[in-house]
């Protein structure tokens, strides 16, 4: 009995385990099944994605830019210390069309800034005035590296005037054309990384153009520099240079309401005819930083920083004073240029 009771309880056991086995076997064709259903779903999937990339038009070119108008306004009545009423009013805006296809990029940035500003009791006066227009055109020479070739605009729009005289009729300084800059240039640009570019030129021709003979006789920003005989080494309303040229541009989102856009020139003019000016090098750095506060509300700040050995400025002691030279004249000369400007208002992004 004993015997007939355990071989019951053995075929019992047997068969529990073979259906076992069966059920797991049933799962496994089951889970091929669904893999080979969703490896046949996926190619379906990824053959109308190939349909929708065939049909859809290429995009070679990415366009956009910003715009904003800010105000700013200081009054005081009876304020113990001291101050000047003021009213400003500043626009800025930049543009740009990006082309790219295959081995071929095409850059293009303009950036435009008009400011006015009035302190009590005197007219209004320009305090921003800018007009700068970048092309790069690349073809692919490795995965970093494009072939390059560069051009640079900058001027401005309106007159500006030396209100360091006290002339009701003081003499224009500055107006559209005068001065304007150029760059011509081929060289190698370097993408570090997504957001910021290097290019480096040995071949650069910069071009200084004073299309107004008033302020080309002032010769602020072509030097009268005279050689050993006494003949000035460069024309007043137009000098040509040659040289080197490093260009770096950053542009990145910090985040999804602030941008940065920083430019960074440096200029050798290694063929000067003044052969003690080719240790100078030229500095024109910009900053961009702009910040989105509500849709149509934002702030931005810009700074500028430009050094010019041929530039000339008038110079101030300590006291702010007019430093004289030999003849008893305000005297000038090359200096570090910093403007910053800081404002609030209305801004639009497209």
């Amino acid at each position: 009995m004993k015997k007939l009771f355990g071989l019951i309880i053995l075929c019992i056991l047997s068969i529990s385990g073979f259906s076992q086995e069966t059920a797991i076997e049933e799962k496994k064709k089951e889970i091929a099944v669904a893999e080979a259903e969703l490896a046949a779903a996926q190619a379906k999937i990824n053959a109308i994605k190939a349909d929708i990339t065939a049909l859809t038009p290429p995009v070679y070119w990415k366009k956009g830019g910003f715009t904003s108008l800010n105000f700013n306004t200081l009054g005081l009545t009876n304020w113990a210390a001291g101050g000047v009423a003021s009213n400003s009013i500043t626009t800025m805006g930049n543009v740009f069309a990006n082309y790219k296809k295959g081995n071929i990029e095409w850059v293009n940035n303009l950036d435009l800034a008009y400011g006015l500003i009035q302190n009590r009791g005197e007219t209004f006066r320009k305090n921003e005035d800018k007009i700068d227009f970048l092309t790069k055109y690349g073809k692919r020479a490795s995965n970093k590296f494009n072939y390059t070739a560069l051009g640079n605009f900058k001027s401005q729009f309106a007159p500006g005037y030396d209100f360091s005289n006290p002339d009701p009729n003081r003499p224009v300084i500055s107006r559209f054309l005068a001065p304007a800059f150029v760059l011509i240039s081929i060289g190698m640009d370097y993408k570090v990384t997504d957001f910021l570019s290097i290019y480096a030129s040995p071949a650069t021709g910069k071009f200084t153009i004073v299309g107004d003979d008033s302020i080309a006789a002032a010769n602020i920003y072509i030097p009268a520099t005279e050689d050993a005989q006494g003949v000035q080494y460069y024309n007043n309303n137009f000098r040509a240079e040659f040289g080197a040229l490093v260009n770096a541009v950053l542009t990145k989102d910090l985040t999804k309401k602030m941008n940065l856009r920083s430019t960074l020139n440096l200029f050798n003019n290694f063929t000067d005819k003044n052969v003690d000016n080719r240790k100078n090098i030229d500095v024109d750095w910009q900053t961009m930083l702009n910040m989105k506060l509500t849709e149509y509300i934002g702030a931005s700040l810009f700074t500028h920083v430009i050094y010019d050995n041929d530039t000339k400025v008038p110079l101030y002691d300590s006291n702010d004073n007019p430093i004289l030279n030999g003849a008893g004249l305000p005297d000038s000369g090359p200096r570090t240029q910093f403007k910053r400007l800081l404002g609030v208002g209305f801004s639009y992004k497209f």
